[in-house]
């Protein structure tokens, strides 16, 4: 009786665990992946990228981050940028937005896609005290 009722704690515990694990991630990392080249030859310059990013990106998204990257499409390396966004998990206004940059980025620039990547996150901002 007493191996029953060890049982039964620790799957209570197991199940506390999950749920807790479960519920915890409340925020998704939204990372866009913005290739450069057009499939002709020649690419994105700066300011086409710049002036897209200030009339797009910033009236779009509330805050996000830039980075400069290299990646490969169809075995060529490209130059990329890869822009990072957090969204709470249950933001569908915000997806639909990030759904939409990527399409608008795609048909201005000729792009045979943009990859959109959704991964469960934490996100924290540690203020000044």
């Amino acid at each position: 009786m007493k191996s029953s009722t060890a049982l039964k704690m620790f799957i209570l515990v197991l199940m506390c665990i999950c749920v807790t694990t479960a519920s915890y991630a409340q925020d998704r990392r939204v990372r866009m992946f913005f290739g450069l080249s057009f499939p002709g030859g020649g690419g994105v310059s700066l300011q086409q990228w710049q002036e897209w990013e200030h009339t797009v990106l910033a009236k779009q998204l509330v805050g996000f981050n830039v980075v400069e990257s290299t990646g490969y499409y169809k075995g060529q390396p490209e130059r990329s940028k890869v822009v990072t966004v957090i969204v709470f998990k249950d933001d569908k206004e915000t997806m639909n937005k990030i759904k939409a940059i990527a399409q608008d980025y795609a048909n201005k620039f000729g792009q045979d896609s943009v990859l959109v990547v959704t991964t469960d996150a934490e996100a924290i901002f540690i203020e000044k005290p």
